[in-house]
């Protein structure tokens, strides 16, 4: 296949998605759109780079939106892992490793790239380095040792837009990009030349939950965008009730016996007017009454309810924490191990592979760092409270009781940590 058929196929995949994409939300062949009719973004919309505009919007106004983009990487890199070999975190590689982690704020880095790559399709993680003066768009030289890393910066989707891929099938990158433009400055007024052209060998491409591709990943926002706005409009339109009953809604009733000139209809409108923007408390006028209509407070709540539940499940974030506290509860304990298990896997199989991994490895290929094999040990997340580790070695300590033959002493068949924790010995021949 030549570049010329490359770029048809690639065209046609991208006129197959916006053709599917035109397909959400119609229902009885095409009569009905309730995409359209609710106010929902155009699915097509949201499929190319323009529909970063509005994944950033929400990320940067919506209170949930933000909460859904930022949990997963506050959780998966709330604890920092360690690189170890064979075992050991004090060998010459891992001492090196660790000192160049600390000096360029390694994991706060990976932390704010992981949380930009998931607003848009893809964020990325640029390598300032010694030689970059040369051209960020040619490729990255060879550099001398960690010293020779200067700096990491971070951009997302809207600053980092892909404009060359590599079409050669017999290409290791193949469908990978080739050069970027990234908007150094992100935006900052004042900053020289801030678009640059730049070479894929200095920067970290991150992309999660990739489907159809190794560049595009879905998202955080996208599948609960619809369900976000419903939320969104049940919030405006119960702040907009709620006023309306604060401030009733005022009618002046005149006597018919009395006579009312004009000019005294206009005082009468302007006082009325003055007292509903809260200038006047008092309205003086001969023969007039004010009656003040309260329509009845909403309830919002069931319909609330029924949002966040649904916002929850497609955000694959349990309830109580994506919301916080309901009803004065916290998440509870099943919630929290749900939650952080998903989050150990998300560690596994998109934060070391996709981010840690991938960036030392591009460090080890411009020999940066040595090229040795490492491990990578992740602290658990989730930690037993004092109470259930009480309540676990009592029932250790009575099962040990149970298990004791008549005569036998209990403390034979148990054994107590420093912390005072109780295990079962491990019994000869089991």
């Amino acid at each position: 296949m030549d570049i010329k058929e490359t770029a048809l196929a690639i065209l046609s995949n991208a006129l197959k998605r916006q053709r599917f994409a035109r397909q959400a939300g119609v229902q009885y062949d095409g009569k009905r759109d309730v995409y359209a009719v609710a106010g929902y973004i155009p699915e097509a919309t949201l499929e190319d780079r323009a529909g970063f505009d509005y994944y950033w919007s929400r990320y940067q106004r919506q209170d949930i939106a933000g909460r859904i983009v930022d949990i997963p990487a506050s959780t998966s890199w709330r604890k920092r892992p360690e690189i170890m070999q064979d075992g050991n975190p004090d060998t010459p590689f891992c001492r090196t490793f660790n000192q160049l982690a600390n000096r360029l704020g390694l994991w706060s880095r990976f932390e704010r790239t992981d949380r930009l790559a998931g607003i848009g399709r893809y964020g990325v993680l640029l390598i300032g380095a010694n030689g970059s003066d040369a051209g960020l768009s040619r490729e990255m030289p060879r550099l001398r040792g960690p010293d020779d890393v200067l700096y990491l910066s971070s951009y997302h989707e809207g600053d980092a837009e892909v404009v060359s891929y590599d079409t050669d099938p017999s290409s290791p990158r193949f469908g990978l990009p080739l050069l970027y433009n990234i908007d150094l400055g992100s935006g900052l007024t004042g900053f020289p030349n801030a678009i640059r052209q730049v070479h894929h060998s200095w920067v970290i491409h991150i992309a999660e939950d990739k489907l159809g591709d190794e560049v595009f990943g879905r998202p955080r926002l996208k599948r609960v965008m619809n369900r976000l706005m419903d939320l969104e409009k049940i919030a405006a339109a119960t702040g907009e009730a709620f006023w309306q009953v604060a401030a009733p809604i005022f009618t002046a009733n005149i006597d018919p016996g009395v006579e009312v000139d004009d000019d005294a209809r206009q005082a009468l409108g302007e006082a009325m007017e003055e007292l509903i923007h809260d200038l006047r408390r008092q309205v003086q006028g001969q023969g007039v009454t004010i009656d003040a209509l309260r329509p009845p407070s909403p309830d919002p709540k069931e319909a609330a309810d029924l949002y966040m539940m649904l916002i929850a499940a497609a955000a694959e974030i349990p309830k109580r924490i994506l919301f916080g506290t309901e009803t004065g509860e916290r998440a509870s304990e099943g919630d929290e191990r749900q939650w952080l298990g998903s989050m150990v896997e998300r560690q596994m199989t998109f934060c070391e592979p996709e981010i840690l991994r991938a960036f030392v490895g591009k460090l080890q290929k411009h020999r940066a760092l040595p090229v040795e094999e490492y491990e990578v040990y992740w602290p658990p997340l989730y930690q037993e409270s004092d109470r259930d580790r009480a309540e676990t070695s009592r029932i250790r300590a009575e099962t040990a009781k149970a298990l004791t033959p008549i005569g036998g002493e209990p403390i034979d068949l148990v054994e107590i940590d420093r912390d005072g924790e109780v295990y079962l010995r491990t019994l000869e021949g089991a």
